[in-house]
């Protein structure tokens, strides 16, 4: 029976080899990966399935985050950039520290679990409920490209000249202690182990620095209790507004949707602020998409990019600029003739 197998599998072989060589050549070809990425329109998500938490009130609509998708870069995707007309190509920088496949995962999803953290910090005290901060960690994020590090994006800072970190502000004082060209040991967790590195105080704009920047990673408390849900293939800080929004609606006692399909994207710091984010175009078309009823975008030039490609394209949806989360709220509140 075997020897049966084998003697058509060699026939087979000998008369299609030429085909099976151009067959696996091409795709060998095809998947060769190249540094670069595609950026292509996204979709929508409905953020109440990424929370757990007891709600107040059931909504009529819906609060959606937007998202960009990437596709890796490879000969395939490259050359269908070149005939899909909303398919971006961009280039990774693969000398860049910040750049390599490890630094990029862990940074994104560093950056996401500080916007989660800060979003619920954030709706938590807006909505005049409990919420504490039992423990804070310090994560490398960024580093300047032209420096050569001895730290890493991911490392979890523990110490500095032997002196324990327990917030941002012990490594400034620290620092301020030195002087530009310094020295300064730095003792981080470094997949699973503590290790001591050195960096040197650089000066930018007159202040003292390190020339990194530094994601927190709080561990808090809250009544009632939440967990969010957010997969490992999602990432990054454009949600954190999005994310406080659909936290804060769970908290209070009137649905401020109008039952409608709301879209948004930008960051939000622990005032209220909603930050810019990138490839505001791919959302706005993942949105348009979905049939959202409004948008929600960052001012300045989140905004303009949106609207002017809202024009081109004639969007039905409303596209609204904001600055803070108070202005949000005035807008819904506006919107279902709430007047405080």
């Amino acid at each position: 029976m075997f020897n049966k197998l084998y003697e058509k599998f060699k026939k087979f072989l000998r008369a299609n080899y030429i085909y099976l060589i151009v067959l696996f050549s091409t795709y060998f070809i095809l998947t060769f990966p190249v540094p670069y990425i595609v950026e292509a329109p996204g979709g929508i998500m409905d953020i109440e399935e990424k929370i757990d938490i007891d709600s107040n009130v059931d909504t009529k609509g819906s609060y959606n985050l937007a998202y960009v998708t990437e596709y890796q870069g490879t000969v395939f995707t490259a050359l269908l950039s070149f005939v899909i007309p909303d398919w971006d190509l961009e280039k990774v920088e693969t000398t860049d520290v910040n750049e390599n496949k490890e630094a990029t995962y862990l940074r994104d999803h560093l950056m996401l679990e500080e916007a989660n953290q800060t979003a619920i910090l954030y709706a938590y005290q807006k909505a005049g409920k409990e919420v504490k901060i039992k423990k804070e960690k310090m994560y490398v994020t960024y580093l300047d490209p032209s420096i050569d590090w001895q730290l890493k994006v991911g490392d979890e800072l523990l110490k500095a000249d032997g002196i324990p970190l327990k917030s941002k502000d012990d490594l400034t004082s620290i620092i301020q202690t030195k002087e530009v060209g310094d020295m300064i040991l730095l003792t981080v967790k470094r997949d699973g182990k503590e290790e001591d590195v050195h960096a040197k105080i650089r000066q930018e704009d007159g202040e003292k620095v390190l020339g990194v920047i530094i994601s927190f990673l709080r561990e808090v408390e809250t009544k009632p209790e939440i967990t969010l849900n957010f997969n490992k293939s999602e990432s990054g800080p454009s949600a954190g507004f999005m994310t406080a929004l659909t936290i804060y609606q769970a908290l209070i006692d009137v649905d401020l949707t109008n039952g409608l399909k709301i879209v948004g994207t930008g960051t939000i710091d622990a005032n209220g602020n909603i930050g810019s984010i990138g490839g505001v175009r791919y959302k706005l078309m993942g949105a348009e998409k979905a049939k959202a009823d409004l948008f929600f975008v960052p001012e300045g030039d989140n905004y303009q990019e949106a609207k002017k490609l809202k024009e081109e394209r004639n969007y039905k949806m409303k596209l609204v600029k904001v600055k803070t989360f108070d202005d949000v709220l005035q807008y819904l509140k506006k919107q279902n003739g709430i007047k405080k």
